[in-house]
Parts: C-alpha cells; structure tokens; sequence
C-alpha cells in the first residue's frame, strides 16, 4: 500500500513538470495580432476605391492629409477615433486610454469629429490630435481610408482604429465598451514589445 501512494504521488508530482518541458519544448508563448486587409480591398465601400490587389492595405496619408485639411503626421502607432458620439463614457473610456499612454512618444491618439462637434481636448495629453471635418470628409475618411461601414446619419457611430507603424490597420474597437478598451490596450502592449 505504501508502494503504491509513494508511485502515485511520484507520478502527481512529476506530470505538471513533463507537461511544463513539454510546452516549453514544442508551444509558442506568442500572441499575433492580425494585419486586417492582407490581400488588399477587394470589394471596397460603395463610393471608395479598391486598393492594389494582392497587396496589404496601407493607409493613404496623402488622402488622409487632404480630408482633413492639413498633415496629421502621427509618429509611430495611431489609434483613430471617428464619429460623433459625446456621451460621457466614451469620454470617460478615451480619458482611460490616454492616461495608460500618457507619456508614450510613440502612440497617438487622432480624434476626428463633425465641425459641430465641441469635445473637450485636455491640454495635458499630447498625444491627443484633434480635427473637426465637414460631414462629407468625415464619411469619406471613416469610409475609404479606414474602412468603417459606418451609416449615413453618423448620430451615435464612434470606433476606434489601431493603426501600427506600417500604417496597416490592427484592429477594430467600439469606444462606448470598456472591454474593447481594454482589448485596444492590450493589443497595443503586444505590438509595442514586438
């Protein structure tokens, strides 16, 4: 009797190491975030053109530059923000995300609203950009550079847009849930340890 506890103690104690060498050996401890549009913009939104086929989409800075009036020239990873949402939370959501970046050089958080848009922009956050854009432009921009299929009222549409170095879009968020900031953050954690 006492053989058999001592064998099958032995065995309890050295199965989760085997496992742990075995998945040390042979998994992966990575994550990938996906590059969305790898094989370019097959069927564009209606009123948009397709991109170069076979080819990863990247965004037009040139296009961007002209919707919005002047150079945005974000310095490494961008998160846009584009809609016309100003409810607290989304505010409250967007205050989270900027204060875990605060002093990040390398991340830039790019709002564009409507003209009538009056969202408060705190001076203390400098990687926060602001841009007010006619509606026309607005569409245009959410629509054709970063693929939102947003509709045409845009009365309480909002997302977000994780744009990495390459100007490759990363992902897609919805600002109003706290998750999805939360999914944003981690995501951003994992491209910048790349």
């Amino acid at each position: 009797m006492k053989k058999t506890k001592s064998i099958f103690l032995f065995l309890i104690l050295i199965l989760p190491v085997l496992l742990y060498l075995f998945l040390q050996g042979f998994g992966k401890n990575q994550f990938a975030i996906p590059i969305y549009f790898q094989s370019g913009i097959v069927t564009p939104l209606e009123g948009c053109e397709s991109s170069v086929s076979g080819q990863p989409y990247q965004l037009n800075e040139a296009a961007l530059n002209v919707l919005v009036g002047e150079k945005v020239s974000p310095r490494g990873i961008t998160v846009y923000e584009l809609g016309n949402s100003d409810s607290d939370k989304l505010r409250n959501n967007m205050y989270t995300f900027l204060e875990k970046y605060k002093g990040r050089k390398d991340i830039t958080l790019v709002s564009i609203r409507a003209q009538r848009d009056t969202l408060f922009t705190p001076s203390r956050y400098d990687a926060w950009k602001r841009f007010n854009l006619p509606d026309s432009n607005l569409m245009k921009l959410g629509r054709c550079i970063l693929q939102l299929d947003l509709n045409s009222q845009m009365k309480a549409d909002s997302g977000l847009v994780l744009v990495d170095q390459n100007r490759q879009i990363r992902g897609y968020y919805d600002p109003m849930i706290l998750k999805e900031i939360d999914r944003l953050n981690t995501e951003l954690f994992i491209l910048l340890s790349d």
